[in-house]
């Protein structure tokens, strides 16, 4: 019996079917639009994720992929809420990761925990960021009162899609990281940020427990068990083969997200700590631009994606010495500030086109060779090689640039969408298809190819990375909010 995994990301809704040995059956994808009203705002409409996977559904249905089904799991981008009557009835736009509006009031709030709540905020981070449910509920409260009266709910995507597709209303603890207290609740201090927060969130559920059954929403059949599932990133992690300590991996999505399994304990300044999950207990970091770096430069050169990386290709390691930092939209792990900006620096009359873009291929990996350092010191071991999914993953150019940069190999996975894939596992550990992570992981996933770092460009590489650090920590004060007058 074949397994389903869904995966509502940032751009689109994928759906996929997979054997049991791992093979992709069939896939089908529908994107949706971010919204950006208004400066810092950035917004989707839910009925845009419904349509998107009610779309997908239909065209394996056409094509007789739903027929030989076990079960199903869901995964989805986090740090996005949607505000929900009790019957689940979307009452704003989703607001997602990638929005800042709320980083003033966020600012408020976490100057109101004591210190030793702060600990225990996004998994050790110690501050209730932009993108935290308190901000966005407080955001709300404050300016939007009509809404937030009404709300009987504050759901990651995933959740209200399972709600959809189910009826049950449940999340877990790896998607709420930063909520859940030590004893795997909701802790008081919640309802001290925003009063009646806590009953807005839902029951908590372990990743691999069955939420409930399909009723026959969204075309798929009735009856199906479907997995509480969690957050994309981790998904990605199982579906790209994280199974023990020491395993790493590069999600190469919108954002690049950076994780490594570790022994129990540890942390480091910068990442997030997620608290044990059946023998993997995971520190990662998530930037905030990534894949929609290289569609924004693209789009401002006046070329395609695929044309910017044949044009990148043309030029040399180094750029020509053209740094890119891609903060465009501020910088999450591991500085964590909004108001971090994008540059290109370092041009000179001998830069063109190629330098330019290949300087973005090369800025994004030197943002994660920022988050590389603080992972390997949160697990106490460098990282011998990372794992490498998602859509980055796809150019050969850019995952032998972030071999170079990271000085590791690289090991790319057979499936490039390991989210949906990793959704689909936990729907087969939540029906018994397989008795542990790592039994499922050796059985599902493959590497398909592996980048080895050039050690002729290490030097090169090395001093442009400490002056994109240098640069970023020079130009930052240049963009703070200051008070008028």
């Amino acid at each position: 019996m074949n397994l389903l995994g869904i995966d509502l990301g940032t751009t689109s809704v994928k759906v996929a079917v997979f054997a049991p040995d791992g093979t992709r059956v069939a896939a089908a994808t529908r994107r949706h639009t971010t919204h950006r009203p208004a400066s810092g705002h950035a917004e989707q409409d839910p009925a845009d994720w419904w349509a998107g996977l009610t779309g997908a559904v239909a065209e394996l249905a056409a094509a007789g992929a739903l027929r030989d089904l076990a079960a199903a799991g869901v995964c989805s981008q986090v740090n996005t809420h949607l505000v929900t009557d009790v019957a689940g009835e979307p009452l704003h736009p989703a607001i997602t990761w990638q929005d800042g509006r709320c980083a003033t009031v966020a600012t408020t709030l976490t100057d109101g925990l004591s210190p030793q709540d702060r600990d225990r905020v996004r998994g050790g981070l110690g501050t209730v960021d932009a993108s935290h449910p308190a901000a966005r509920a407080a955001w709300l409260a404050r300016h939007r009162p009509e809404v937030w009266e009404r709300t009987g709910r504050l759901l990651a995507p995933k959740d209200w899609l399972l709600h959809r597709l189910t009826g049950a209303a449940v999340t877990d603890p790896l998607s709420a990281v930063g909520l859940v207290g030590p004893d795997g609740t909701y802790p008081e201090w919640l309802d001290l940020l925003v009063p009646g927060l806590r009953d807005l969130l839902p029951p908590l559920a372990d990743p691999a427990a069955v939420a409930g059954e399909t009723t026959g929403a969204g075309g798929l059949p009735a009856g199906l068990p479907v997995a509480v599932g969690t957050m994309d990133a981790w998904s990605a992690l199982l579906g790209g083969g994280i199974a023990a300590a020491g395993d790493a991996i590069d999600v190469a999505g919108t954002s690049e997200v950076l994780a490594m399994a570790a022994e129990p304990g540890g942390g480091a300044p910068g990442v997030v700590s997620f608290p044990p999950w059946r023998g993997l207990h995971v520190h990662a970091g998530p930037t905030q631009a990534g894949g929609d770096a290289l569609t924004w430069a693209a789009a401002t050169l006046g070329a395609g994606v695929e044309d910017l990386l044949g044009l990148a290709a043309t030029a040399a390691p180094g750029s020509g010495g053209v740094l890119f930092l891609p903060q465009l939209a501020g910088e999450r792990a591991p500085l964590w500030d909004p108001e971090l900006r994008g540059h290109w620096l370092g041009a000179t009359f001998g830069t063109g086109r190629a330098e330019l873009s290949r300087a973005v291929l090369e800025g994004v990996a030197h943002a994660a060779r920022h988050v590389l350092g603080p992972l390997e010191d949160a697990a106490g071991r460098p990282a011998a090689a990372l794992a490498v999914c998602g859509g980055g993953a796809g150019s050969d150019l850019w995952c032998q640039v972030k071999a170079d940069v990271l000085d590791r190999p690289l090991r790319r996975t057979a499936e490039r969408d390991a989210g949906v894939l990793g959704a689909a596992l936990l729907a087969g550990l939540a029906t018994g298809a397989g008795h542990s992570v790592g039994e499922l992981v050796a059985r599902m996933v493959r590497v398909e190819r592996e980048f080895v770092p050039d050690p002729r460009v290490r030097g090169r590489l090395d001093d442009a990375h400490g002056r994109y650090r240098a640069a970023q920590q020079a130009l930052a004060p240049l963009f703070r909010a200051r008070p008028h007058g």
